[in-house]
């Protein structure tokens, strides 16, 4: 009887964790939405917003490599050395060479601006280019931001983590909502908004880093820390999930120019899709996928396959469900949240064609993530990296192809149809792992018994 009310308890808190992480996610959603809708009354799709939603994508794929592949590798690092000796040696030298990367990063986009201006075939003037120099501070805030992130899941913290990747965003519309109401709102609010809003995030997250930190002697932290074997350990995985993103944001890129070749507006339709075809990944996989994490990173070799297959199972239900209903109501969705102000009927139906590219590739994105949650815990994920590159190179090589005869949607499902080739091979990669792992104490139990 104690047993099963046990077994009561831990799932009714499971259900409450759950819910409550779909709650938090729900929130920012909401707010994401109120965000894009506030931007398509006010800007519409313009040259303004083309120059902003296209130069936003490199600190966004800073964010999305933070978040998402570089917390794949470091979360179960540290809560294996925190487990293990009570702290983590290296993660000083982490903080100060990761604020290096970041300012590198700044350097190389102000460095390249003429290029990347070609590259989205923006005219180049003087507000794209201050929009460019605005966006460029974000990157060394979004590594603090990440590293933390990191620290709090792998502490077990899935809730505050999950909030700390969403207030980013919330900071960001209420700095628009607060131009507007000033009166100050104009092309530049869009990048000033981003830059309050993770500068801010990223300032709090180094101070609590800091915090955490027993010491911090600069010139042990820069030089020595490449000696430490639990550092070289992580950055092996790091290599693999940095390869992945690396592949990820060349694919997004090659997207842009492709799709920048298709005509003024065209780039903000797809942006517009893609946010609210994504929005089964970010309100549901995203704050998902923390709470994954946090349990594969603690649970033990045995526990680790049938806790897989329950997530992928209920993952694989909620993402259907979710794809199949935001299908059947995608047009009120569309004018619910864009049709205001500037934003036309014309502009809408451009939108609505792209929609349903993103919505499957949603999916896809869902179910890779936890294939990723679960060969990265394994400390194989150099097995997800390598089918995920294949998949890029191959629907970029089908882009190629194809392009001047399709229009924007097709460019979408080329990637839809080579990431399911490779999602598939890493779910047999993920069940292969599995079997392996409980194999392992039957063996034992053998050579122990005999």
């Amino acid at each position: 009887m104690q047993i099963l009310k046990k077994i009561s308890r831990y799932r009714s808190s499971s259900a409450l964790l759950v819910g409550l992480t779909l709650a938090i996610g729900a929130v920012f959603k909401m707010c994401a939405f109120a965000r894009e809708a506030f931007v398509a009354a006010n800007f519409g799709l313009s040259d303004v917003t083309d120059a902003y939603f296209a130069l936003q994508q490199f600190p966004a794929s800073l964010v999305a490599f933070m978040f998402g592949a570089f917390s794949l590798a470091f979360t179960p690092a540290y809560a294996e050395d925190e487990r293990r000796s009570g702290s983590v040696e290296w993660l000083p030298g982490l903080l100060i060479h990761g604020s290096l990367v970041g300012l590198a990063l700044t350097a190389l986009m102000l460095a390249c601006a003429t290029f990347l201006l070609r590259l989205i075939q923006s005219a180049g003037t003087s507000g794209v280019r201050s929009t460019l120099g605005l966006l460029s501070v974000c990157f060394v805030p979004i590594i603090w931001t990440g590293i933390w992130k990191g620290i709090c899941t792998a502490r077990g913290r899935n809730l505050y983590a999950m909030s700390l990747t969403g207030l980013p965003y919330l900071v960001m519309t209420l700095a628009l909502f607060a131009a507007y109401a000033a009166g100050r709102l104009d092309s530049l609010s869009l990048p000033v908004s981003m830059v309050m809003g993770f500068c801010s995030v990223g300032l709090y997250s180094f101070v609590r880093i800091l915090g955490s930190l027993p010491s911090l002697r600069l010139r042990a932290a820069i030089s020595s820390v490449w000696t430490i074997p639990q550092f070289r350990r992580f950055l092996q995985q790091l290599t693999a999930s940095a390869a992945e993103n690396a592949g990820f944001i060349s694919n997004q890129v090659l997207l842009l120019y492709f799709l920048s070749r298709m005509g003024t507006g065209v780039i903000s339709a797809n942006n517009c899709a893609m946010r609210i075809g994504m929005l089964g990944y970010s309100l549901l996989s995203q704050p998902l996928s923390h709470l994954v994490q946090g349990r594969l990173c603690s649970a033990n070799e045995q526990e680790r396959p049938a806790l897989f297959r329950r997530w992928l199972l209920v993952y694989s239900i909620m993402q259907f469900l979710f794809a199949a209903a935001f299908y059947a109501f995608r047009f009120p969705i569309l004018r619910l949240v864009y049709l205001h102000g500037k934003f036309t009927g014309t502009e809408l139906a451009s939108v609505a064609s792209i929609l349903p590219a993103w919505i499957v590739y949603c999916v896809v994105m869902s179910l890779s993530g936890i294939s990723a949650n679960y060969l990265f815990t394994c400390a194989k994920g150099f097995s997800f990296m390598r089918w995920r590159l294949f998949a890029y190179v191959a629907a970029n090589l089908l882009r190629f192809a194809v392009i001047g005869g399709v229009g924007a949607a097709a460019l979408i499902w080329c990637s839809v149809g080579t990431e399911v080739l490779a999602l598939a091979l890493n779910l047999k990669s993920c069940l292969s792992t599995a079997k392996a792992e409980q194999a392992v104490p039957v063996a034992v139990a053998s050579s122990a018994a005999i």
